[in-house]
């Protein structure tokens, strides 16, 4: 047969890069950010060493408004991290890896088109435009980026992202089915 020099194989390569939840300095000193809004950044607090601050076995989220992050640059990161900036800037190379929790986190962004289309493409792998390019109301070109960052899920981690946004979508179906019932209200009432 064949013999062994000795040498170990070489690592296998991932097939992505990671891309960290940022970590910045706040007014509340440091967290890493897992959640953006308008106004607001949501994480949990780092020790002074950047490993997490753990109360009665849990991580310690808090809230904070944008602009108690005391650097302008750590602010940009972030704004440019939550937009999946990384992966926008270089497509064509290794797909860039996001945490599981902030792409969640993330869905809250997404309106009723974007996410059926983003739930076709996780649940389907197929290519939600050709499926929905008669149906879809809103030009979805900026997912693309989503795209990208889907694939470099492992299953388990696909099929949770799947589940929070059926999850998403009933919210959003329900949210849109009230409105236009109070629409239909007003209508009557004039």
């Amino acid at each position: 047969m064949f013999a062994d020099d000795g040498q170990q194989p070489p690592a296998v390569q991932p097939s992505f890069v990671e891309i960290p939840n940022p970590r910045v300095t706040t007014t509340r000193g440091r967290i890493e950010v897992t959640n953006v809004r308008p106004e607001n950044v949501m994480g949990f607090l780092l020790d002074s060493q950047d490993n997490p601050i753990f109360e009665c076995g849990h991580t310690v989220y808090v809230c904070l408004n944008k602009m108690d992050i005391l650097c302008l640059t750590e602010q940009a990161n972030v704004m440019s991290w939550w937009q999946l900036g990384e992966q926008a800037l270089t497509p064509y190379t290794a797909p860039k890896k996001y945490s599981l929790e902030s792409l969640i986190n993330r869905l809250d962004g997404l309106n009723f088109d974007e996410l059926y289309a983003l739930r076709t493409f996780v649940s389907l792998e197929s290519d939600p435009f050709q499926a929905y390019s008669g149906s879809v109301n809103n030009d979805l070109s900026h997912l693309h980026v989503w795209f990208h960052t889907v694939r470099a899920l492992c299953r388990l981690e696909q099929n949770q992202l799947a589940a929070a946004l059926c999850t998403c979508i009933v919210i959003a179906r329900s949210n849109q089915s009230e409105t236009e019932t109070e629409t239909e209200t007003e209508t009557v009432r004039r």
